[in-house]
């Protein structure tokens, strides 16, 4: 019995870090930082293949494999994600608002 539950929460907590979306962060489309006066960093989390094809101007390209140990070569911003999917976004978020950034947005390009 006590086997199962561990399981059922092993699952529970990849579903929720991976499917949940994060809290306090909206879309919005990557014009936003534009028109922001805010001083804003902008993530590309894409894969350095898809990303180097479509490039976003003024981008911190870092892809989401990668995040964990180079989210301290973003500048101490506002940071704005970019991602690929829904999924992406939802592990980068959570990885960078562990390391004490705070994400404001995102823009999925394929959604």
């Amino acid at each position: 019995m006590m086997g199962w539950i561990i399981v059922a929460a092993m699952v529970f907590m990849i579903v929720y870090q991976r499917y949940i979306p994060v809290l306090g962060i909206g879309k919005k489309d990557l014009n936003y930082v534009s028109y922001s006066k805010e001083d804003i960093t902008i993530v590309d989390t894409r894969d350095y293949q898809v990303s180097s094809n479509q490039k976003i101007e003024k981008a911190v390209c870092i892809p989401l494999p990668y995040l964990n140990r180079h989210c301290y070569d973003i500048p101490d911003k506002k940071v704005f994600l970019v991602s690929e999917s829904k999924l992406e976004k939802n592990l980068s978020a959570r990885i960078l608002r562990r390391k004490g950034m705070r994400v404001i947005g995102y823009h999925l390009i394929h959604d």
